[in-house]
């Protein structure tokens, strides 16, 4: 019998990473690409820190808190995810 591996059982934020860096490498590329890959090596940084160890949707959560409107982003059945 083959062991399973660990992960399967994790939800994975690989995706949620990549796109934390990705997308301000993308759009500053054309103004400066080192600035532009400073800026997405430190909200990749950010990200990681921020949900490590946390229930999916935390930052949403945390952004609807501090009055940012997340219409329809937001599952009504969850009261609250804050520890």
């Amino acid at each position: 019998m083959r062991p399973v591996p660990r992960l399967i059982d994790n939800a994975s934020r690989i995706g949620e990473y990549c796109m934390a860096f990705l997308v301000p490498l993308f759009l500053l590329r054309t103004v400066d690409p080192l600035f532009a890959l400073g800026a997405g090596a430190v909200a990749c940084a950010l990200t990681v820190r921020c949900t490590l160890g946390k229930p999916e949707g935390y930052l949403a959560h945390r952004a609807y808190r501090a009055g940012i409107n997340l219409r329809g982003l937001l599952d009504r059945r969850l009261r609250s995810l804050d520890p």
